[in-house]
């Protein structure tokens, strides 16, 4: 119900505040932790836990992305206005992206409340590091096809 209600909130937002809001991201490191996820490598325990929660910046990070992943659908549903078809399949997309990324960060909290799971909560970072790549990449390509002269404020918010 809270969900709904703040994403009906989000969709009557212009272009410009939704952009805004976006909270930055050291995208660098989020992207060395979800490629290490999605494109696994000879070497697959290059990261240890530590620099894992580092590098996509810690609890702080973490709530950075819960936050812009909303952001991320409202601006993917934003399209519509110019190709409908793609932005309501590319936006479905970002949003089970960010059901992946809430389901992890919602474990990690879990987790580390209950002072369990450590051995998990690396593999719950990686997922929603993973998730948050490719929601920025999902969002950033439907834009650069659709609305190229939005493009470049996006992907510098982002």
């Amino acid at each position: 119900m809270y969900a709904h209600a703040r994403s009906r909130k989000l969709l009557a937002k212009d272009w410009q505040s939704l952009v805004t809001s976006i909270e930055p991201m050291h995208m660098r490191g989020l992207e060395m932790v979800a490629l290490d996820h999605l494109e696994p490598q000879k070497n697959q325990l290059r990261l240890e836990p530590d620099e894992i929660w580092g590098l996509v910046g810690g609890k702080e990070g973490l709530r950075r992305m819960e936050h812009n992943a909303d952001l991320m659908i409202a601006l993917a549903a934003y399209v519509r206005n110019w190709n409908y078809d793609q932005a309501i399949i590319v936006a479905e997309r970002i949003r089970h992206d960010s059901v992946q990324l809430k389901r992890a960060v919602r474990r990690i909290r879990w987790n580390a409340h209950m002072r369990r799971g450590q051995i998990r909560i690396p593999f719950y970072v990686h997922q929603a590091a993973a998730a948050y790549y490719l929601m920025t990449k999902r969002l950033l390509s439907l834009y650069e096809t659709n609305q190229y002269l939005l493009y470049p404020v996006l992907a510098e918010a982002l």
